[in-house]
């Protein structure tokens, strides 16, 4: 297992279980994801040409903001997902969406050349709080047509974060 930083370009497999709703995850350097094609469209070429490619390459260079160790960017993520977890009460992918690792890596997906830097903006969004994200889940769950979330995070969180 290779350490995040040692990994410049990510690899794809498709996965063999998927939960609903989700289209990939990466562990551990390699992106599963749901279908082969996903999977052909990451590995066709040495550069980012994707957003999903581009989202899951971002996870990489947090676990690399995390002492450059897998471990602990997991033992991360499932930790702000149980802090998140009173979210579920607005919606069953709330705690996911909000997390800190999550809403950067969406907020930067669109931007293929942000993967490619240092990926640390996740400490500014772990800055919010649970009720800074129910306030935030129930305005992007109520809307009948739910906005793109990168243009939702970008419009509506990050100019709280800048001041």
């Amino acid at each position: 297992m290779k350490r995040p930083s040692k990994i410049k370009i990510v690899s794809a497999k498709k996965a063999w279980l998927m939960l609903p709703n989700f289209s990939a995850i990466t562990l551990f350097g390699i992106v599963y994801c749901k279908t082969k094609k996903m999977a052909d469209e990451i590995n066709k070429t040495d550069k980012i040409d994707s957003k999903l490619e581009s989202h899951e390459t971002i996870h990489v260079r947090q676990a690399e903001s995390t002492k450059d160790s897998w471990v602990v960017y997991y033992l991360k993520y499932i930790w702000q997902w149980i802090l998140n977890f009173p979210l579920i009460f607005v919606n069953l992918y709330a705690p996911y969406k909000f997390m800190p690792f999550e809403l950067e890596a969406y907020a930067n997906q669109d931007n293929w050349d942000y993967c490619l830097g240092k990926c640390e903006y996740w400490k500014k969004y772990n800055t919010l709080t649970l009720k800074q994200k129910k306030q935030f889940a129930k305005e992007y769950y109520s809307y009948p047509i739910k906005p793109y979330f990168t243009y939702f995070i970008n419009k509506n969180i990050n100019p709280i974060l800048e001041k």
